[in-house]
């Protein structure tokens, strides 16, 4: 339960971080973008990094680090460019491929059980976000469709390798060494394609760094308490914080179908936890 939560609330703070992306974009290199993301990241965490130097000088498992730092880079680099590029609603679907690529990775090297629960919800969800978004891909450039699928694969990859991590190192490190070796290679590319942004661009851009700062760690948080797995499949909430946002921003009201796809997605998320409640109350009274 505190592992989907602390997933829960990382979830509907990056999906507020997309919709300003999404604003900034329109004016904005995508590399632009991301180097004021790790830049306001790496800011803040300079105090945590000061007192925990000789921690982040010896990390363990570092080749997991480096994969993990390449992933998050083709996750955030591409997922930029596809939501930017494509309808909203194609880009959301698209990036939705991350759990079932999580669920693939993390059974093969992680090797979690995936039990035939897991399986039934992974793709009962998946239909939900589909009756929702139902993308097309009519208007869309096949090349910045490809984008999308690389985005969620480099999340995943990204996403197995912080469960891994996250059981021997501490969250100071996670965060230290993505905010820092992202930020060094958005910026050469920055300093080319430098555009200097308006005050009201300027504060979106610390938002975007300072919400997905907060989200990134509760997000990390979340994979010490449980599998990346069962926190993957939480990404499809992200679809109904979508909704609730279009509704109170953009006054987008919500159609037949997309109530029912909503309703789907919030069962697939429900039956894990009443399923391993369930459990967990048969193995306490064991003749119920």
């Amino acid at each position: 339960m505190k592992g989907i939560t602390f997933a829960l609330i990382s979830t509907a703070l990056f999906t507020i971080v997309g919709v300003f992306v999404r604003q900034l974009s329109a004016d904005y290199d995508t590399f632009q973008i991301l180097f004021f993301r790790q830049l306001i990241f790496m800011l803040l965490l300079i105090p945590a990094i000061s007192k925990n130097m000789g921690v982040l000088l010896k990390p363990n498992k570092l080749s997991l680090h480096l994969l993990r730092i390449i992933g998050a880079f083709i996750a955030l680099y591409f997922g930029f460019i596809t939501v930017s590029n494509i309808p909203f609603s194609d880009a959301i679907a698209l990036g939705f491929l991350q759990v079932l690529f999580v669920a693939l990775i993390a059974r093969f090297v992680l090797a979690e059980q995936i039990t035939s629960t897991r399986t039934f919800t992974i793709v009962v969800g998946f239909i939900g976000v589909m009756m929702v978004v139902r993308p097309t891909f009519a208007e869309s450039n096949s090349l910045y469709v490809l984008s999308g699928v690389i985005a969620a694969l480099g999340a995943a990859v990204a996403v197995v390798c912080v469960r891994k991590v996250a059981q021997s190192e501490p969250k100071i490190t996670l965060m230290a060494y993505q905010a820092l070796a992202i930020g060094l290679i958005a910026l050469i590319p920055t300093l080319y394609l430098w555009r200097t942004p308006t005050i009201e661009d300027f504060m979106l851009l610390l938002l975007v760094g300072i919400i997905s700062s907060f989200a990134q760690y509760v997000g990390i948080s979340a994979y010490k308490w449980t599998q990346a797995n069962i926190i993957a499949n939480v990404e499809y909430v992200k679809i109904i914080y979508s909704l609730i946002i279009g509704l109170v921003i953009f006054s987008e009201i919500p159609d037949l179908w997309s109530m029912v796809g909503a309703f789907i997605i919030l069962a697939s998320a429900l039956i894990p936890l009443i399923w391993s409640h369930y459990q967990i109350t048969n193995e306490d009274n064991p003749k119920c």
